[in-house]
């Protein structure tokens, strides 16, 4: 019998929707014919609904509301979600953010013994931390961007010591915020301030970095089933907006991404190779995608992504295209990597 495979969407996070959109996007492109397959929706408020695809897969209507779509049975909390689960083979995580991609659903369905793909617990949640994920990038030797932490623990760290070291323009960023969300782009003093009494309310630490000026790179490193490790083509990202946010990413014509980034083999092989430690350092499996940027000789690592994105105008795509796949068979790929776990689960 083919395995079942829940394609596991949604969340509390404040990427509820960009995750609603890839989980659409794989059961769009997905080999129907190689498994069966279970749409599963988070809900913002953490309820669990499920839908046994046959013939008709639902609609960014459905996804968006499950509870008023007569495809979906539920809603069911995390304990009393047997019902999601029954027969899972494996769950693909199309989810973004908090809940999803911190190590929360990670830690969930290592509990019930459901291999999932992925990295798990703990590289999860120490790529999702901007702050602890930088001390690791440090420990293994990559340059990062110029930092300072704020907030009451940190008293020492004012507006005016920010303007000091940091100077114009500067980010402003909540740790575990993803997909550039719960971040900005200080200006001037001004902006600096009204940043900083915004995203406070978030998270009671902020991570400061000096803005590099230079040019982007984004690294995708793919597991595959016998464990080895590929890095797939560089993408070189050139925003049309200030930075590469969250429309940049997510918009038709937000950024212009080119793959492979037109850069000498040497530069492209860095970014390979830092894209590869950092998979490494953070204790990845099965995908990875990490940031970068180039300023003269030096290279600085942004971020690590353990759950890059799947939507239309996501890079993970366009970075296996470019390698000389194809949508499907990259969804085969990871999903390889997770059956590959089977057994070293424990329930």
């Amino acid at each position: 019998m083919t395995d079942l495979i829940n394609i596991v969407m949604g969340g509390p996070s404040a990427e509820h929707e960009v995750s609603l959109n890839s989980g659409l996007e794989v059961l769009a492109n997905i080999d129907k014919s190689k498994y069966r397959l279970r749409a599963v929706v988070i809900t913002r408020e953490k309820h669990f609904y499920f839908h046994d695809i046959n013939k008709s897969i639902p609609d960014l209507k459905d996804l968006m509301r499950p509870d008023a779509s007569d495809m979906f049975q539920g809603p069911f909390t995390a304990s009393s979600s047997e019902k999601v689960w029954e027969g899972c083979d494996a769950a693909f995580l199309a989810l973004h953010g908090s809940f999803g991609e911190d190590g929360v659903i990670q830690g969930f369905l290592d509990t019930i013994g459901i291999p999932y793909t992925g990295s798990g617990v703990f590289a999860s949640a120490l790529a999702m931390n901007k702050i602890a994920s930088k001390f690791i990038y440090q420990q293994k030797g990559l340059t990062v961007p110029p930092y300072s932490l704020y907030g009451k623990d940190y008293p020492d760290v004012t507006v005016d010591t920010i303007c000091t070291r940091h100077g114009f323009p500067c980010f402003i960023k909540c740790p575990q915020s993803g997909s550039s969300r719960l971040m900005g782009r200080a200006g001037n003093k001004e902006e600096l301030g009204e940043l900083l009494k915004e995203l406070s309310t978030y998270s009671s630490e902020l991570l400061i970095e000096t803005a590099i000026i230079g040019t982007e790179f984004s690294c995708a490193v793919l597991e595959r089933s016998n464990g080895s490790l590929e890095a797939l083509p560089p993408i070189e990202i050139r925003p049309r907006s200030k930075f590469f946010d969250y429309t940049a990413k997510y918009s038709d014509g937000g950024s212009e991404e080119i793959v492979p980034a037109p850069q000498p083999e040497q530069v492209l092989e860095r970014i390979r190779r830092n894209a590869l430690i950092a998979h490494r350092a953070l204790g990845c499996q099965g995908i990875s995608r990490t940031d970068m940027i180039m300023k003269d000789s030096d290279m600085y690592i942004l971020e690590t992504n353990t759950l890059p994105g799947l939507t239309r105008n996501s890079l993970l795509p366009k970075a296996f295209y470019a390698a000389g796949g194809t949508y499907s068979g990259l969804l085969d790929e990871m999903i390889d990597s997770a059956l590959a776990k089977r057994g070293t689960v424990v329930a």
